[in-house]
């Protein structure tokens, strides 16, 4: 008898001491924890997917931001998926304009592919307020020629304009979070209008309807042809809803400019 044919014997002898009822208990011991195995991996898994989403999110801020701050204005939304800012038609939503803002089409970031391409971008327009904040004019009074004609103190002025308007449903708004600020309901909670708002689907259809994103988020394309309500940023995770909405109130972006 070979090494291998003794090893098979005696793990047969082994079993054979066994009872059934003992050999039951084993099997479900053995299930439990592998259940429990396969739950830590899932937290993990879930958890590391979620960090990268807001990893890229506040990325894909970030470069908005910078764009503001270089150009004076906040890009216009994709609404062709070419990844450049597309200014005709008046679009408020769409997808974020990440060629346009100097991100790759890719996260990048590790082996989960998280794309900026997959965010979806709402941006404050207002042409009767003088609150249009993608477009470039002189707000404060400079002539052409002048050291301060048409530059960052222009945009804020925009902002400023916007930030003393009354929330309107006709631009990018967020509703409620369920919570300290109220019911989720586009119609009849609009919490408030922001400079510029982004919403991520993350990586999971958590209410498995087929369409990546979750709650109000649902109703967003990235063609522009959606809602302009967002969840709130606030707005807590649950078995239904795993987005990531970020953005910045009026006032915050004046800040940072």
């Amino acid at each position: 008898m070979n090494s291998q044919d003794a090893e098979v014997d005696s793990l047969y002898k082994e079993l054979k001491g066994f009872s059934l009822i003992e050999l039951s208990i084993a099997l479900v011991v053995i299930g439990v924890i592998s259940m429990a195995t396969m739950q830590v991996y899932n937290s993990v898994n879930t958890y590391r997917n979620q960090t990268l989403v807001n990893k890229v999110l506040l990325q894909a801020q970030e470069a908005v931001v910078f764009f503001a701050q270089g150009n004076f204005r906040l890009p216009c939304p994709d609404v062709n998926g070419d990844g450049f800012e597309d200014c005709s038609g008046g679009y408020k939503t769409g997808q974020l304009p990440f060629y346009t803002v100097g991100l790759p089409v890719s996260s990048q970031i590790s082996d989960v592919d998280i794309g900026y391409q997959n965010l979806i971008y709402g941006v404050f327009r207002d042409t009767v307020n003088d609150a249009e904040l993608t477009v470039l004019t002189e707000r404060t009074g400079d002539s052409l020629g002048d050291a301060n004609y048409q530059n960052l103190d222009d945009l804020k002025k925009a902002l400023s304009n916007a930030s003393l308007l009354a929330t309107n449903a006709n631009q990018p708004f967020i509703t409620g979070d369920n919570n300290t600020s109220g019911s989720e309901d586009c119609l009849t909670n609009r919490v408030a209008n922001g400079a510029f708002w982004l919403a991520s689907s993350s990586v999971e259809d958590a209410d498995g309807d087929g369409n990546p994103f979750d709650g109000v988020n649902a109703f967003l394309k990235h063609d522009g042809s959606g809602s302009l309500c967002f969840a709130s940023p606030t707005r807590r995770q649950d078995a239904n809803y795993v987005d990531r909405v970020s953005g910045l109130a009026f006032s915050e972006l004046i800040g940072l400019l």
